[in-house]
C-alpha cells in the first residue's frame, strides 16, 4: 500500500508513451497475430501482493454500540452529538490518527455530493454531521493543520459559493461559519475548477484504464495535500456500491472531463468512459486509477442513512444503518461495507482490482474488524437493476488454449475435453490471463479471425457441498463443463442477456474443495466474448446474483488456495500454529499444532493438484498444543500441503517428501 507521502513522488508530467507488451504463442491449427493487450493483462505482470505483518483494522460503530457513552437505537435518527461520538469511537478503535496526521499537515477531506436537491441525512450525499464530527476529531488530535473539504460534483458550476448548489442544499456551507469550528483553518475546494489548476498524472505501468493511456488530469491541491481522507456515503450503485474507492470519481475535474464526467470538457477530452467502449466498460479501472492517484490515507464512511437499488434517493429506497465505519485501508473498508450490505466483495470489480494492484487488502484473513461485528449490523439490501450490479462479477482470470479452426462446437479439438485439466504454458495453453471486464474479450486476445473454437479453464474452491446458480452469457455457441460433466450448452447466437452481462442459466451442484471449469466457445462473426459467475440460490430476484460466499476462483494449485475463512474479529494466523518435524520427510512425521480455543479440528493432507490424500483427524481438541503423527504410506516424493481447520481458524503448511 502507498504511504501518504508517496503520491507526491508520482511522475507529474508525461514522460513518454506506455509500450504494449506483445505476446505471441504457438497455435495448434491457427496462426495467432500479435496480441493487442488493451483489454487484458497477464497475471504475472501484476506486482505480487504479500500478507501484512499485522492485520489491517476496520472499525464498525453502530449507534447502539455498547462502547458509546450514549448509545441509541439504530432505528431513530441520531443527534449530531451522538454521531460525533460514533466518529470519535470509530477513529479510536481503528488506531487513531497516529502516523497519519502530523503537525503542519494539509488534510483534504473528499466528500460524496451527488444529489443537487438532496438535504443532508437523506442518504444521497455524505451527511454533513459526519463531516463536521470528523473535522472536530482531527482538530482535537492536531490543531496545527489546514483542513480542506473537497468535491467535484457532476453538475456544471455547482460550486460552494453558488446559491442553490449541492453544497448549499446539503448543509455544507454553514460549516464555514460554525462557531464549533471557528478556531480551525477550514476551507472548501471545488475540484472541477479551473483548467489552469490541473496537473497531468501518468500512471504508466501502474495504470489500468487503457482507454485513457493511463493518464489523468487532477486538481493540483489533491496532490499537494499531506493527508487525503475519503468520506463517502454508503449506497448501492451500478458498479456494485459507492464507498471509499468509488468516491474518487469525484476527483475527475468537470472542467476537463465534462459533466457528468463522461461528456468531455470544451475542446479538451472525451471524458471518463462510463459506457461500453471497444468493447470494455472502463468504469472499474477509472475508479482504481483515480484511487491510486488520490493515495487514500484514511476512510470514514457515513452509513447513517444508506440507499438501496441505486445512488439516487427515490422516496422509498432508504435503509437506516446508523453506523460509522473507519480504517486506513480503503480496500479493506470497502470489503467490510460490502458485507454490511450482504454483498460478496469478490463481486465488486473495483474492490478486487484495487487489491490486485496493491491499494489494500480484500482477503478477509488479513482484515480485523473491531467494534461491532459485521453480523451485528448487516442488512440485506436491494441491488441495482443495472447489469453489473445485478450480475456480480464474472470470473476474470483464465488459462486459454490455442485457437482451433472450425465451426462445429461438437468437435473435440482436445481429446477427452470434458476431463482435461491443462497446465499453464504447456501444450499451447497460456499463462493466467486477467481481463478488464466481465465480458471475457476473446476476440482481442486471439486476433485470429473468425471460424475458430477455443477453450478457457479455471478452478474454484467451494467451502461446502451446495446447490448454486450458474450465471453465463455468450454471443455464440458455448459448452461449460463442471467437474468433467457438461452442465450447460448453447448453440445459437446472442445469448448474453441482462444487458450483455449474463443471466441465470442453470442450477448446479458444487462440491467442497476444488472444482474445475472448462469453457468451450465458438467464434464465427467476430464479437467473441463470454461471462460466467457462480452464485448463491436466491428465491427473491431483488437479491439474486451474489457469488457463493467463500468461493474463490484460481488457476494454479491449492498451495495458496487452501480453505479461506472470514475472521471478523481477530487475525487467525497469529493465533493458530501448525508445524511438522522432520521436514523434509522420509516415512514418518509429527504435526504439532496450537489452538487458541477448543474446537472440532480437521487436519488433511493434499497433493498440489488439490486431491485429498489423507484425513489425519477430525476430532474435538481443547485449547492448547497437541501433536499427531503421520506415516507417509509410500507416497511418491514431492511437495504436499497440510491444512488445519478449527472452527473459524485455519492454517496450512507445505511438506516435502523425499
Amino acid at each position: 500500500m502507498k504511504s501518504k507521502k508517496l503520491k507526491k513522488n508520482i511522475a507529474i508530467y508525461t514522460v513518454g508513451i506506455v509500450a504494449l507488451l506483445l505476446v505471441c504463442w504457438d497455435l495448434a491449427t491457427t496462426e495467432q497475430a500479435a496480441v493487442d493487450k488493451s483489454t487484458f493483462k497477464l497475471e504475472s505482470e501484476f506486482d505480487a501482493i504479500t500478507a501484512p505483518t499485522t492485520p489491517v483494522k476496520v472499525a464498525v460503530v453502530p449507534s447502539d454500540y455498547s462502547g458509546l457513552t450514549d448509545p441509541v437505537s439504530r432505528t431513530t435518527n441520531p443527534t449530531y452529538e451522538q454521531i460525533e461520538a460514533m466518529v470519535r469511537k470509530a477513529v479510536e478503535l481503528q488506531g487513531g490518527f497516529d502516523g497519519v496526521i502530523d503537525k503542519g499537515d494539509t488534510v483534504m477531506i473528499k466528500v460524496n455530493l451527488v444529489g443537487g436537491n438532496s438535504p443532508s441525512g437523506q442518504g444521497e450525499n455524505t451527511d454533513v454531521r459526519v463531516v463536521k464530527a470528523l473535522i472536530k476529531t482531527i482538530y482535537d488530535f492536531q490543531n496545527d493543520i489546514k483542513i480542506i473539504v473537497a468535491e467535484g460534483t457532476a453538475r456544471t458550476n455547482d460550486d460552494y459559493n453558488v446559491s442553490g448548489s449541492v453544497w448549499h442544499n446539503s448543509g455544507y456551507v454553514p460549516l464555514l461559519t460554525d462557531a464549533y469550528l471557528s478556531e480551525i483553518n477550514l476551507s472548501f475546494l471545488n475540484l472541477n475548477q479551473t483548467i489552469n489548476d490541473l496537473i497531468e498524472i501518468d500512471l504508466q505501468d501502474d495504470g489500468t484504464a487503457y482507454t485513457h493511456d493511463f493518464k489523468y488530469k487532477v486538481h493540483k491541491n489533491e496532490l499537494e495535500a499531506d493527508v487525503y481522507i475519503s468520506v463517502p456515503v454508503l449506497k448501492i450503485h451500478g458498479p456494485g456500491i459507492t464507498n471509499a474507492l468509488k468516491n474518487q470519481i469525484g476527483t475527475a475535474p468537470g472542467c476537463y472531463y465534462g459533466y457528468n464526467k463522461n461528456s468531455g470538457g470544451t475542446s479538451y477530452y472525451k471524458g471518463l468512459i462510463h459506457e461500453w467502449y471497444a468493447p470494455v466498460k472502463w468504469t472499474t479501472e477509472e475508479i482504481v486509477d483515480l484511487s491510486n492517484i488520490s493515495g487514500i490515507d484514511f476512510v470514514v464512511v457515513d452509513a447513517i442513512m444508506c440507499l438501496e437499488s441505486g445512488k439516487t434517493y427515490t422516496g422509498n429506497n432508504q435503509v437506516r444503518f446508523n453506523t460509522i465505519v473507519a480504517g486506513i485501508d480503503p480496500v479493506a473498508v470497502d470489503h467490510v461495507c460490502a458485507k454490511i450490505f450482504c454483498l460478496n466483495p469478490d463481486d465488486i470489480a473495483h474492490i478486487t482490482l484495487a487489491a490486485k494492484v496493491g491499494l489494500g487488502y480484500n482477503n478477509p484473513d488479513y482484515i480485523q474488524v473491531v467494534g461491532a461485528t459485521i453480523d451485528q449490523v448487516k442488512k440485506k439490501v436491494k441491488k441495482t437493476s443495472s447489469a453489473t450490479g445485478k450480475f456480480g462479477q464474472s470470473n476474470r482470470t483464465w488459462l486459454l488454449s490455442s485457437a482451433f479452426n472450425g465451426t462445429d462446437i461438437t468437435v473435440k479439438h482436445i481429446p477427452n475435453e470434458e476431463s482435461y485439466i491443462p497446465t499453464a504454458n504447456i501444450d499451447g495453453w497460456s499463462e493466467p490471463v486477467y481481463f478488464f471486464d466481465d465480458r471475457i474479450d476473446l476476440y482481442s486476445y486471439y486476433q485470429a479471425g473468425t471460424n475458430i473454437i477455443t477453450y478457457a479453464f479455471t478452478k474454484f474452491y467451494a467451502p461446502v457441498d451446495q446447490v448454486a446458480e450458474l450465471y453465463a452469457g455468450t454471443h455464440e455457441a458455448i459448452y461449460i463443463y463442471l467437474n468433467e460433466t457438461l452442465i450447460y450448452s448453447f448453440t445459437s447466437t446472442a445469448n448474453l442477456g441482462n444487458s450483455e452481462i449474463g443471466d441465470k442459466v442453470k442450477t448446479i451442484n458444487i462440491k467442497e474443495g476444488q472444482n474445475t471449469l472448462l469453457v468451450k466457445t465458438l467464434n464465427t462473426f467476430g464479437d467473441y466474448t463470454f461471462s460466467l459467475n457462480i452464485c448463491e440460490v436466491a428465491p427473491d430476484p431483488q437479491y439474486e446474483g451474489n457469488r457463493v460466499n467463500g468461493l474463490k476462483f484460481y488457476t494454479g494449485t491449492l498451495t495458496t488456495q487452501v480453505p479461506i475463512h472470514s475472521v471478523p474479529d481477530i487475525y487467525s494466523k497469529n493465533l493458530i500454529q501448525l508445524e511438522n518435524y522432520p521436514n523434509p520427510v522420509t516415512d514418518f512425521t509429527t504435526f504439532k499444532f496450537s489452538l487458541p480455543k477448543s474446537a472440532i479440528t480437521k487436519i488433511n493432507i493434499y497433493d498440489l493438484n488439490g486431491k485429498l490424500i489423507k484425513n489425519l483427524t477430525t476430532n474435538y481438541f481443547i485449547a492448547g498444543t497437541h501433536e499427531i503423527g503421520w506415516h507417509t504410506e509410500n507416497l511418491k516424493a514431492g511437495y504436499y500441503i497440510c491444512t488445519l481447520d478449527a472452527g473459524k481458524y485455519s492454517k496450512s503448511i507445505k511438506i516435502l517428501l523425499k
